[in-house]
């Protein structure tokens, strides 16, 4: 399956068409810390988070995970702080970047002449092929082998998580891209570890889609058919973004 390489270095992996639809490239992994840390120091980005843009009645920070399991807000999230009322959690490079909202994703996909896939485009790759719930069946079993969900790794460490999974992939958080099994088309955690923004509707009221469920999320949450909306700058930890490129005709 072919792969390029954006001017932001982050590898780009070639989806299909399907009928009408065009061939486009998607990253091959959610956005990492390590790329967001070059765009910041080529461009010298300020996110929302840390400019204070309001996300509902807050400002300056995002939600982030309690030791219970749930979320409060804390001045102290922003991508390179994470975790900050669950203790000290390291910040590594081949982690998601998070605490980003979709307004700070525009800015990085339009800084590297990149976009944010519809979310139809984000199903496609994300089923690569697949007819079936999820893209391993139609039963959350398996899930652990490609899809860092809420699981038995969490329910050790968050005992509020509601219908874990009954296996274990020994993530209890986030986890470093590509840690588990890929899909049939070479792409890695578009089910589980972060939510991942899709680019919004033209005219949608209702916001920004997400997609692909996350490190908190349940079977439900997991489904490749499963959506959820959030306005332009909310930001949370268990969310983040994979650039999209589409192919020009020559």
């Amino acid at each position: 399956m072919r792969v390029v390489h954006s001017p932001s270095g982050v590898a780009l992996r070639l989806v299909p068409g399907a009928g009408s639809t065009p061939p486009f490239y998607l990253a091959e992994t959610e956005l990492t810390v390590a790329a967001w840390r070059r765009f910041v120091a080529t461009s010298g980005y300020r996110t929302d988070a840390e400019r204070g843009v309001p996300d509902d009645q807050y400002t300056v920070g995002a939600f982030s995970a309690v030791p219970s399991g749930g979320r409060e807000w804390s001045e102290r999230a922003r991508w390179d702080q994470i975790f900050p009322l669950l203790g000290a959690e390291v910040l590594r490079d081949d982690l998601p970047v998070l605490y980003v909202s979709a307004a700070d994703a525009e800015a990085y996909v339009a800084h590297f002449a990149l976009r944010l896939p519809t979310a139809a485009e984000w199903e496609r790759a994300a089923r690569a092929g697949a007819t079936t719930r999820f893209p391993w069946g139609d039963e959350p079993d398996g899930a652990c082998r490609c899809a860092n969900l809420q699981d038995q790794a969490g329910m050790r460490r968050f005992p509020d998580f509601n219908v874990p999974l009954a296996c274990d992939d020994g993530f209890a958080l986030v986890a470093p891209v590509a840690s588990l099994q890929a899909n049939a088309l070479g792409f890695f955690d578009l089910i589980g570890n972060v939510e991942e923004w899709c680019a919004a509707a033209p005219g949608a009221e209702a916001g920004f889609e997400l997609a692909g469920g996350s490190w908190v999320a349940d079977a439900d949450g997991a489904a490749l058919s499963h959506r959820a909306s959030l306005g332009r700058h909310a930001r949370r930890d268990f969310i983040g973004f994979r650039p999209a490129l589409s192919i020009v005709a020559p």
